[in-house]
């Protein structure tokens, strides 16, 4: 089940793109996030009431012509000032230890952040995996002796997951720290393009860096 912040997150930063009623916003939850970020109606529905509530979002209700007979209305969710703020909050905010899927969420909305903040987001992930890298070699130097040889593979399998995507986290960094000093509008559109090129990548990376 994911957290009730990630849902949160993703609800806001899509309604900050555009305004959409409850099927829209869920089949472009997984067009922007990938087939691997479901959210159930149970709990996008939920998360929109919840949001209403709080006056995060703002419900919207819009009639639309019929194909026969009278038309009939939908809802349609938009984000309010207060929704900016929380999408800010939950975007800039950094977990001790953040996952694969938290990570992968923030990256889908990397453009609403300040260069700064990416690179920061971003270096706390390396040193998450650096920690995380450590960890394995440490396990196959204690426990070699003992595992068989599906269980070695299965380490350094994962142990190349996790230096494949350190090698991707630093490109990423790189990419971010080289456009800092850039003060024309051309160079900062380069940047997020390309920063934006590499994250799209990150749907399809495999997830063993968790």
């Amino acid at each position: 089940m994911k957290q009730q912040g990630m849902i949160d997150l993703a609800v806001l930063g899509l309604l900050k793109e555009q305004s959409m009623h409850g099927y829209q916003l869920r089949r472009q939850l997984t067009a922007k996030l990938g087939p691997f970020w479901q959210v159930s109606w149970g709990s996008l529905y939920p998360t929109l009431r919840r949001l209403a509530r709080s006056g995060a979002v703002e419900k919207v209700t819009q009639s639309r012509p019929a194909a026969r007979g009278s038309g009939h209305s939908r809802n349609v969710f938009k984000i309010t000032g207060q929704g900016e703020k929380m999408f800010s909050a939950l975007l800039e905010e950094t977990a001790v230890q953040p996952d694969q899927e938290q990570f992968t969420l923030k990256l889908a909305f990397f453009k609403y952040l300040q260069p700064e903040k990416r690179v920061l987001l971003l270096e706390r992930r390396r040193a998450y995996l650096q920690e995380k890298l450590a960890q394995f070699k440490e396990n196959l130097r204690l426990y070699r002796e003992r595992n068989d040889s599906y269980s070695l593979s299965l380490q350094n399998h994962g142990m190349a997951v996790v230096e494949d995507d350190i090698e991707w986290i630093e490109g990423l960094i790189t990419d971010e720290k080289g456009a800092l000093p850039a003060a024309d509008g051309g160079a900062s559109a380069a940047r997020d393009t390309s920063l934006e090129g590499k994250a799209s990548k990150a749907q399809s990376r495999p997830t063993g860096g968790s």
